[in-house]
């Protein structure tokens, strides 16, 4: 009974293929909606958007400068200059760091992604399941590889060897986020390659039906080097008033960050313009004002970053005022797309059924000012103490004090107010 029914629906799809775009986009709209999960969206979708456009670009930050910091780091090691081995063991660490900040900061816009494009996401996720399952293990490979190239990195040629097979995973795991999420953009292409036109069912999960080049160097590629080069130029501001710091070989690392973001940022617009290019017409997306501002975005840094070669530390402020700025642009614009792709069949998340259910908004909302308390003094602690030479303590002044203690009575009361939810839910559940 099963093969009937499963013969069937490719008998329907198969028309509907050969039935013409036109009936094909109608159902396509059709589709969309019906995917969409009947119980609606849980709290407003606008919101969940903004929250997504905000946290995808606090995530892709530690993306670029882990993939950024091996780049570097795999360039220093060919090279015999001291300095240049000097950075190389340095962007070995940013790049460790980075990596486990990019993991975590990763869950809450595939979340929010999740919940309010539902039809878009688990489609594309099951056409390339096998791959997007492979994901999370050359993400983990890739993040050994890491640990191997920082463990090792008073060994060179050792060091040298695991980050570029580090970069490689990591470029392969970006790959594979590409593909789910350009595959995405394309509903009215899911039956045909689902059914290679027609023909059979594809169940494999091991096809990747499509790839934008231009936009994986615009979204990925260049932008990893530019971000991590302007690192390097806060890099050298940052610790030029610590006596115990060499100036000289700091100055040396500024000017080669804010060269190399010089030369990645004009790799970038090139990039971001070839893609936009590639946009298909009835999209509007040519001439949106989303897409002219994240032009405008990438000519600020690029234009920022020219005038820094000449004194990177004093311009290193400013550079990274601008690149927050792209990459805001950056993840407008790329949820901009989502909107343009699903609006040509009438599909927009703004006519989601509403299931307002304020428990779970207000845990969230709650948990995100505990980290921002905590990660705030965090921080400013990690950053004053860096500050400090090495061999000596970093004092913290009262007010410090005081900002620790209620960072420690916030996350107690977070704890509290997290089980207790839990435990009342569980109760109510089995009562």
């Amino acid at each position: 009974m099963q093969e009937v029914v499963r013969w069937f629906l490719l008998a329907v799809l198969s028309f509907m293929i050969v039935g013409g775009k036109l009936a094909l986009a109608v159902d396509t709209g059709a589709m969309l909606k019906a995917m969409a999960d009947p119980a609606g969206a849980p709290f407003f979708p606008v919101v969940m958007q903004v929250l997504q456009v905000l946290t995808w670009a606090l995530h892709i930050l530690f993306v670029y400068t882990s993939i950024g910091g091996l780049f570097f780091a795999i360039y220093g090691f060919t090279r015999r200059d001291e300095n240049w081995q000097k950075l190389s063991r340095a962007t070995i660490e940013l790049s460790k760091v980075s990596v486990s900040l990019a993991i975590v900061l990763g869950v809450a816009p595939l979340l929010f992604y999740q919940v309010i494009y539902d039809p878009l996401w688990y489609s594309s996720a099951n056409l390339s399941a096998w791959w997007y399952i492979m994901f999370i293990v050359f993400l983990l490979i890739g993040y050994y590889f890491i640990w191997g190239a920082y463990l090792t990195k008073d060994k060179p040629t050792i060091s040298m060897f695991m980050s570029i097979l580090g970069i490689i995973f990591l470029l392969l795991v970006g790959f594979i986020i590409h593909v789910v999420n350009y595959q995405s953009l394309y509903p009215e292409k899911w039956v045909e390659w689902y059914t290679s036109g027609g023909t059979t069912m594809n169940t494999s999960g091991w096809n990747i039906y499509a790839f934008n080049i231009f936009r994986y160097l615009s979204f990925l590629v260049f932008p990893s080097v530019a971000v991590t080069g302007i690192f390097l130029m806060l890099y050298n501001w940052y610790f030029r008033s610590r006596e115990d710091m060499d100036k000289e070989y700091l100055d040396w690392a500024g000017k080669v960050g804010a060269r190399f973001a010089l030369y990645a940022g004009a790799g970038w617009i090139v990039a971001h313009i070839l893609y936009v290019l590639t946009i298909p017409a009835d999209w509007g997306a040519k001439g949106s004002v989303f897409t002219w501002l994240t032009l405008l975005g990438l000519l600020l840094v690029a234009g920022v970053v020219f005038v820094s070669q000449k004194n990177p530390a004093k311009m290193a402020i400013p550079s990274l005022v601008s690149g927050v700025v792209a990459i805001l642009l950056i993840a407008i614009f790329r949820e901009y797309l989502r909107v343009a792709s699903t609006a040509r069949f009438g599909y927009s998340i703004y006519n989601y059924k509403m299931n307002l259910e304020f428990l779970s908004p207000l845990l969230f909302f709650g948990t995100l000012l505990t980290g921002l308390v905590l990660y705030a003094y965090a921080w400013w602690m990690a950053y004053q103490a860096g500050k400090t030479p090495k061999g000596k303590v970093y004092e913290a002044s009262e007010t410090e004090h005081h900002l620790g203690d209620a960072s420690v009575f916030v996350v107690i009361l977070w704890a509290i107010v997290f089980i207790g939810v839990g435990l009342i839910v569980i109760a109510r559940n089995y009562a």
